[in-house]
């Protein structure tokens, strides 16, 4: 089976996560996206939030999270999430194929993609 590997930032308000919605999708993911060939997965995030948010990720403050794979949403494949914290300069703003960014409940799994629920039951979030 096919395995699609993220970079992607988890950032949390108490029981709510920053999460985006991609082209009207009816699930919600995590902000960052598909590691190029070669690519560092930091390097990917980096990338990808300024062209999805147009935020700039302060670099020394990327740190690893955790690591999730599970099913990808509506595709015959398995995704890697490698999931990082960081702090950045600049207003979020939707670009390129996101439509929509939101705080969601992390409880309520009908919203979330596959493998943010099995991110959301790692983490333990209340």
């Amino acid at each position: 089976m096919t395995m699609i590997s993220c970079a992607c930032l988890v950032k949390q308000d108490k029981n709510k996560l920053l999460l985006v919605r991609v082209r009207d999708n009816e699930r919600w993911y995590l902000p960052g996206g598909k590691i190029e060939p070669g690519e560092d997965p930091q390097e990917a995030l980096v990338r990808e939030l300024k062209e999805e948010l147009n935020i700039e990720v302060h670099r020394e403050s990327v740190q690893h999270l955790t690591t999730v794979i599970g099913p990808a949403y509506k595709e015959d494949a398995n995704v890697e999430l490698i999931c990082y914290t960081a702090t950045w300069t600049g207003h979020i703003v939707p670009c390129s194929e996101i439509s929509e960014v939101d705080w969601v409940d992390s409880s309520d799994h009908s919203l979330l993609a596959p493998a943010v629920i099995m991110l959301v039951e790692q983490l333990e979030f209340e």
